[in-house]
């Protein structure tokens, strides 16, 4: 594989989310990351927060949006489903 053609990954200050499901500590660090934490250990399946951060993830994974805007709305997802947040 060649890295000068590999398109880096848009990173943001990670979060650390506290997934009850999984009973584990998560860090999250990029939109792809918050993207599969939403889908996967998420306690809530809906809400506005939960599709604006899902939104926001996607955009960023176009190149639409700046990394932090998803950083975010990962966070305002988290205080909507009660998740505990260390960032």
């Amino acid at each position: 594989m060649e890295t000068s053609t590999m398109k880096a990954i848009p990173r943001f200050p990670p979060v650390r989310v506290f997934c009850g499901c999984a009973g584990e500590m998560k860090s999250v660090g990029t939109a792809d990351e918050a993207w599969k934490t939403l889908l996967d250990d998420w306690p809530l399946d809906e809400g506005d927060c939960f599709l604006f951060a899902l939104l926001i993830c996607m955009d960023v994974r176009r190149g639409e949006r700046a990394p932090e805007e998803a950083r975010r709305a990962f966070i305002a997802a988290a205080a909507e489903a009660g998740v505990p947040v260390l960032s």
